[in-house]
């Protein structure tokens, strides 16, 4: 798609940076790439925290400011005046130690949008905790669940909890600027990145709330049969048991007509005998390539793919068909290889410019900062001081056409800020949320979560009465999400120019596997194939040479990038008064998170290996067995003063002068790890994490949902969410003048059926479990 040359994107607005890690950086790229002025500040003295890679992949289309260490104050308060946001992920106080209490900034520059992102947000009893890469993922609980059950929980190979928090702190900047240009008024931002990573665990946490079932890592086990990655001639190949309904006409390539015999004919018999209808697969695998078994598995319309490495990732055809990758050339490092847009817009402009080099904050760049056409703002009235407080989606309709996880996590962030989402569901074939049994589609938790504060209409988009009621609804929509494989919708007549005939201004959102172009496009995928194919799950692993563990958490990721890719089309619409298509690939989206990796591998093919629980800044860094079953510690030593500490605190053997420089350390790593994980063995993970920190170490209890049920800093901030007797995640992040909230559970199927057919004087589908009939029971 090619963007209109009027197209504004996010042009005009301001932004400054305070840089202080992976998150913030994430979203100033953001916001740089479709167009806004980003001006990135770091304080002189201050040592650089990222890679050169990671630099040159986060810092694209930013300018760059150095504070002077006497006159930081003055120099931000000026730039200040002429932002529109402000991005703080210093230490949580430290701005305050600048420019006052955030209530100080907030009234005098009153239509500032200030997000300040922290590793446990900016109050409660952990506010001031140390974190590292590895600490906040265990500290999230998703830790918990990655790896292998027979051994110690493995650490996400890349950036997992920070890129959320900046794909979570860009919604929220655009939130606010929606609720600014309706009545005038700024923002204060909360982000706790453990909070914002816990959308990536929401259903292991609602079944846990609602069901007390503790979910915990099984290698690379799904509960469903087959649905994973497998050994095959030439490497893995994911083969994936879905869409169920498509498993038992494939099962036949396997050669083995035992597969689609009786007894393996729906998911929970295949679930009951995972061993034999594994090793009834495993001959055809051995046989047969990964690349033959994706094109055979996606022609039988399976979502498969294969386990790509990172260099077979950049090689990919798909991504060479669409353009994903650019090339860059960065100051530090010369030509660099880095994916482009995370998504497309048939009005959106994308730029991947250079990252920049450093100049003096002073009145110079305060001025170019200031110059060019600066975005609206709306002065506050009376009549948007009385609307102040409220959410900053109310108005806006959204039509959810999606199934599964990634489309419904989308619309559900929408619709816990304030927009108006129907879901519009095919009651012939359910949402697989909703379970496979036709008389218990309303009593799942995880559907409860998923689709909260959501309705529901069951429609039949080919029956011509459910045709006028949707159409009826688009004359009312502002957005609409699909994630169905390209042209369905066009084939049932709803394609973007049908869409756009009854609304001129509507947003179509179509979030498919790999896009709406290319060879794959036609192709299927789940999270599972996803990741695979990306070369993400190539970054997870206990050692270089062992096997590839997903994370399982590219459905989420996913869908927030849809929400980015909502919200960025609604603001533009807000400038141009011009609706647009937007087309998301998963894969693209979920490959977005790693682009420092490409960086790397590009430059030194072969160079990307997984460093399991370790890191080459920290040393030690790992996760210990603790006492109690299946309790651990992680922790990570990031300077030699840390070490000293903690070595005094253990005594012996740590003081041993070979581990005195972070050099030696990570030479002699394998003895420090035998040296901790004795220490640590017979000590409660939770009460010597809170020891370490008091010693400035970044150290947290690998925590499973009970852990966080339970967790006293999430309590102390109001996280969990209480519906009638039922607990439910929070949200990823908090707006000071008001923002989501928990109104509803996932909606019962059809429930806004009789109010809109009324409207047509038409009558409503039975929806009664005897006349959904038995092609749901796939379980």
């Amino acid at each position: 798609m090619s963007a209109s040359h009027t197209a504004k994107g996010l042009d005009g607005l301001k932004v400054l940076e305070l840089s202080g890690g992976v998150a913030s950086a994430f979203c100033g790229k953001l916001l740089a790439g479709f167009g806004a002025q980003v001006l990135r500040l770091t304080r002189e003295g201050r040592s650089e925290t990222l890679s050169a890679e990671e630099q040159a992949w986060l810092h694209t289309g930013k300018h760059w400011g150095l504070l002077d260490a006497q006159q930081a104050a003055a120099q931000l308060q000026s730039l200040l005046a002429q932002a529109d946001i402000l991005i703080d992920q210093w230490a949580p106080g430290e701005l305050g130690k600048l420019c006052g209490r955030i209530e100080s900034l907030r009234a005098a520059y009153p239509q500032l949008i200030i997000c300040q992102i922290a590793p446990f947000g900016q109050e409660g009893p952990r506010r001031d905790w140390q974190a590292s890469a590895l600490t906040l993922y265990a500290a999230s609980g998703l830790m918990h669940c990655t790896g292998d059950g027979a051994r110690e929980p493995l650490n996400a190979g890349f950036h997992l909890v920070e890129t959320t928090g900046g794909l979570n702190a860009y919604i929220a900047c655009l939130m606010a600027l929606l609720r600014r240009e309706r009545d005038g008024g700024g923002e204060h931002i909360d982000l706790s990145l453990q909070e914002s990573a816990m959308e990536n665990g929401e259903v292991a946490l609602m079944e846990y709330a609602a069901t007390g079932k503790l979910a915990r890592r099984a290698a690379d086990n799904h509960a469903m049969v087959p649905w994973r990655t497998y050994p095959c001639a030439d490497g893995e190949a994911t083969i994936i048991g879905g869409p169920i309904r498509n498993w038992l006409r494939a099962a036949a390539m396997f050669e083995e007509p035992e597969l689609t015999g009786p007894q393996y004919e729906n998911m929970g018999q295949r679930m009951a005998h995972r061993a034999a209808v594994e090793a009834l697969m495993k001959p055809f695998l051995d046989k047969s390539g990964k690349r033959e078994l994706f094109a055979r598995g996606q022609a039988a319309g399976l979502a498969w793919s294969y386990l790509a490495s990172i260099g077979e990732a950049l090689d990919d055809p798909q991504y060479a068909a669409r353009g994903y990758f650019t090339d860059v050339h960065d100051p530090q490092l010369g030509r660099c290889r880095m994916p482009d847009a995370p998504f497309r817009g048939s009005e959106l402009c994308w730029q991947t410019r250079p990252a920049p080099t450093p100049e003096p904050a002073g009145t110079a760049l305060a001025a170019r900062f200031g110059a060019g056409e600066k975005t609206s703002r709306r002065q506050q009235t009376g009549a948007g001081k009385r609307a102040a407080e409220a959410p900053p989606l109310a108005g806006i309709r959204v039509l959810d056409l999606t199934h599964d996880w990634a489309g419904p996590h989308c619309c559900r962030v929408m619709a816990d800020y304030g927009a108006e989402v129907l879901k519009v569901e095919y009651h012939k074939r359910l949402d697989g949320m909703r379970g496979g049994f036709p008389a218990k589609v309303n009593e799942h938790a995880r559907f409860w979560q998923l689709h909260r504060n959501k309705g529901s209409a069951a429609l039949d988009l080919r029956d011509e009465e459910h045709r006028q009621v949707f159409t009826a609804l688009v004359r009312e929509a502002d957005i609409v999400v699909e994630n169905s494989r390209p042209g369905v919708m066009a084939r049932l007549g709803f394609g973007f120019e049908a869409l756009r005939a009854l609304k001129p201004d509507i947003i179509l959102l179509s979030m498919s596997a790999f896009g709406a172009s290319g060879p794959y496009a036609a192709y299927a995928g789940y999270g599972g194939t996803l990741e695979a194919i990306c070369g993400i799950q190539d970054l997870t692993a206990y050692a270089p040479q062992g096997r590839r563990m997903r994370v399982r958490e590219m459905d989420v990721t996913n869908g927030i990038f849809g929400t980015c890719a909502a919200l960025t089309a609604l603001w533009q619409r807000t400038q141009t008064g011009r609706g647009q298509w937007l087309d998301l690939g998963e894969s693209e989206t979920a490959a977005y998170l790693m682009g420092e990796y490409f960086i790397r591998e590009a430059r030194a093919p072969g160079s990307v290996q997984p460093l399991g629980n370790r890191d080459a800044r920290c040393a030690p860094q790992g996760c210990y067995k603790a006492a109690g079953e299946d309790r651990y510690l992680a922790l990570s030593v990031r300077s030699d003063a840390q070490w000293q500490a903690l070595a005094a605190r253990i005594g012996g053997a740590a003081l041993d002068a070979r581990y005195a420089s972070l050099e030696g350390r990570q030479r002699e790593h394998d003895a420090l790890d035998a040296l901790l994980g004795a220490w640590i063995l017979t000590q409660d993970a939770a009460a010597l994490a809170a020891q370490l920190q008091d010693l400035g170490i970044a150290a947290a209890q690998v925590c499973n949902a009970r852990d966080l049920a339970e967790d006293a800093h999430l309590a102390a901030r109001g996280w969990w969410q209480q519906l009638a007797t039922q607990r439910y995640p929070g949200f990823p992040f908090r707006l000071a003048r008001g923002g989501a909230s928990l109104r509803t559970r996932g909606p019962d199927l059809g429930q806004a059926n009789a109010e809109l057919f009324a409207r047509l004087q038409l009558v409503p589908p039975d929806l009664s479990p005897a006349r959904l009939g038995t092609a749901y029971d796939l379980y």
